[in-house]
């Protein structure tokens, strides 16, 4: 992971010139000449019709270099320039996240052995399956309300690690049975109903705080969901009721409605 941030850090400023120089060529020969076609009309009240607008726009392109208008070309490249900017910052945090994330990935992948045998903790929770109920032997959808609440237990708490397949022994079950309780089945149809359930009760906007993988290792293939904490409360509905759930230390409670008030003051005066 080191490697990865080391080379973040060098493509770093170049990919802000980069963009910076292409922001500053947008602004002198394109915002600048279009800016220059429309004042035309205005000024002209010209009736708008296409050819003129290409020719009054080529003359403007022509006459943008022209050198008593090489101020007001300056100001438009360097306008696109902070734009550009802008838009470099933009794009290397989401990348340098990007690889963050890839390189979490990548050390969760060396290490779900020895995180399955350390036990559950504050962050991290086992479940037995999405859907799939093992006393019964039968699909049961109202197990997914129990992932959902894991989930909003991470969400609200500090984060963590869920990995479903495992029971809270530490036994690999595998996810053969909620492959099977699908309509697609395989790993893409978990995803994609993890992914349902989670948008349809907290919202599109928790979705990229949820990082979903599998991993085949000697018992089967197991799911792990990687929950970064929520930038706002999250709340499970439970008939009528709105549940506040929160993950401390290996266990995950719901708390009433004065502890999640007192929860979410203490935690704004951090």
């Amino acid at each position: 992971m080191k490697a990865i941030l080391d080379y973040t850090s060098w493509k770093e400023n170049k990919e802000l010139i980069f963009h910076s120089f292409i922001g500053a060529l947008i602004g002198y020969f394109i915002i600048h000449p279009f800016s220059m076609t429309i004042n035309w009309f205005e000024l002209n009240n010209a009736v708008f019709n296409w050819k003129q607008v290409f020719n009054i726009l080529s003359e403007s392109v022509a006459h943008s270099f022209s050198l008593h208008m090489m101020p007001m070309a300056f100001a438009y490249a360097f306008l696109g320039l902070i734009v550009g900017l802008a838009s470099g910052f933009y794009y290397t945090s989401i990348k340098k996240k990007n690889l963050l994330l890839l390189g979490k990935k990548q050390l969760l992948q060396q290490s779900i052995p020895s995180l399955i045998a350390s036990g559950e903790n504050e962050f991290v929770e086992f479940k037995s399956s999405l859907r799939h109920d093992y006393r019964q032997v039968k699909t049961d959808k109202n197990l997914e309300h129990v992932i959902l609440k894991s989930i909003a237990g991470f969400l609200n708490g500090k984060g963590g690690t869920l990995i479903i397949g495992v029971n809270d022994n530490g036994e690999v079950l595998g996810l053969e049975n909620d492959y099977y309780s699908l309509k697609k089945k395989n790993k893409d149809g978990f995803q994609q109903r993890l992914i349902t359930i989670v948008s349809n009760e907290f919202g599109r906007d928790i979705c990229p705080l949820i990082h979903i993988g599998f991993h085949q290792i000697e018992q089967g293939e197991i799911c792990t969901v990687l929950i970064e904490l929520s930038f706002r409360p999250v709340y499970f509905k439970e008939g009528n009721r709105t549940i506040f759930f929160l993950r401390t230390g290996n266990v995950t409670n719901p708390l009433s409605t004065s502890e999640t008030v007192k929860y979410l003051q203490a935690k704004q005066s951090l």
